[in-house]
């Protein structure tokens, strides 16, 4: 995985949280980890796909 990927997800989050402080809404630390989980996990499906994808390419006969 890409050291970019990494850091977008993980600015997105920060990004989502500098919004909630500017409309002054409750915000608390375990939101942020939960966004960077499930910035990592969508990151690893797509990845998952992306494999199973490039595999069907390779099997198919030319």
């Amino acid at each position: 995985m890409k050291i970019g990927v990494w850091l977008g997800i993980i600015i997105s989050a920060l990004l989502s949280f500098a919004v909630a402080i500017f409309y002054e809404q409750p915000i608390h630390w375990y939101l942020l980890v939960l966004l960077i989980i499930i910035g990592f996990f969508i990151n690893t499906i797509i990845i998952i796909l992306k494999l199973q994808d490039e595999s069907n390419v390779k099997d198919e006969p030319k």
